[in-house]
């Protein structure tokens, strides 16, 4: 009796993750091969008609602290977010239904407003690890919780995290739930130090370019992504004043609740292996090991590799194995599945 039992678990498990596959392939939104880029809305200018200058000098002065790993919601009904202009580094990561959700490194400004946030899955645990950051979250999938069980992860939980956790979210009365939940650094670093963790030792840095040094690589003037929904289709264009990526959604320009258009300093595209784990979807990213990856700064691209080992820093190189130094400011890594259509 039990033996059978057993069987009747695999075997559901199996449809269930089959089911998710065969969902998520046909019934995913319609997918153009290219952005047409004469099409995208034009930059965001300020109120004299120009697009704003460099935002990232002075970057490796700041003083930074333990970094907080934010999650947040990147799917329409999210409307503007809150903080990504501030991040160290900002992540893009698959989840179910073709969408994407961010996951901000922030370690040195203060920041009034972050979010909205969202809650987690196991890939997010594993980025907070790599970057020493305390992970913020509203919940998660059941994997995600066991997960972040399992690795003893430092994080704050509006959901299930106490009332030393819930004292640093709010949520807003002009957005729906789940898309009204905030908070500040300010807040989150007081809980944090309320539930006892370690505030002091700033995340990993990656090897920075030297004033005026050639930068090498292919010219390159955009970029493309085109994530399974078609409400992320992300692109950069670059800008040769400013020497930044500037970034657009869903062909228009990808702007802050502020109304400013986010910028990268640099582009990370990391190709990943994965697999659907359920039938509503959920997947899982493989960020360890090794794979092909484009890395875009000052108007170049090299295509090389990213490698990582366990419980390590992920290294972008070039085909050669040579680190690849990035240029000053933020740095957004576009996590994608093996088979994304990506255009440069």
């Amino acid at each position: 009796m039990r033996g059978k039992i057993i069987k009747w678990i695999v075997a559901s498990l199996l449809i269930s993750t089959l089911v998710g596959g065969i969902t998520y392939y046909f019934i995913r939104p319609y997918l153009p091969n290219k952005i047409n880029f004469e099409s995208l809305g034009k930059p965001h200018q300020d109120e004299n008609g120009t697009i704003p200058e460099n935002p990232f000098q002075n970057w490796q002065e700041r003083k930074r602290k333990r970094a907080l790993a934010v999650i947040i919601d990147n799917a329409d009904g999210a409307g503007a977010q809150s903080g990504l202009d501030k991040a160290d580094v900002v992540v893009e990561v698959p989840v179910e239904g073709g969408l994407t959700r961010l996951l901000a490194i922030i370690s040195a400004d203060s920041i009034d407003l972050l979010g909205p946030i969202r809650s987690l899955r196991p890939t997010f645990v594993d980025l907070a690890k790599e970057y020493n950051a305390v992970l913020v979250h509203a919940g998660g999938s059941a994997e995600g919780l066991d997960t972040l069980g399992r690795e003893n992860q430092d994080h704050i939980d509006e959901i299930y995290g106490g009332s030393k956790a819930e004292t640093a979210f709010w949520r807003v009365s002009d957005r729906p739930k789940p898309y009204n939940l905030y908070a500040s650094s300010e807040s989150l670093r007081k809980a944090a130090k309320e539930l006892g963790y370690n505030l002091t030792t700033p995340p990993p840095e990656r090897t920075y370019l030297k004033d005026d040094a050639d930068v090498s690589g292919t010219d390159v003037s955009d970029l493309t992504i085109l994530y399974p929904n078609r409400s992320n289709q992300i692109a950069y264009k670059y800008d040769k004043d400013t020497k930044v990526f500037q970034r657009y959604k869903n062909e228009k320009p990808h702007l802050t609740a502020k109304g400013e258009q986010l910028m990268a300093a640099n582009v990370i595209v990391q190709y990943v292996p994965s697999r659907v784990t359920d039938g509503d979807g959920r997947l899982q990213l493989i960020l360890h090991g090794e794979g092909k990856t484009l890395i875009l700064r000052q108007g170049k691209v090299i295509e090389g590799l990213w490698k990582k080992e366990p419980d390590g820093f992920t290294q972008f190189t070039d085909m050669k194995g040579r680190v690849i130094p990035l240029a000053e400011g933020t740095t957004w890594i576009e996590v994608v599945r093996n088979g994304t259509k990506v255009n440069y």
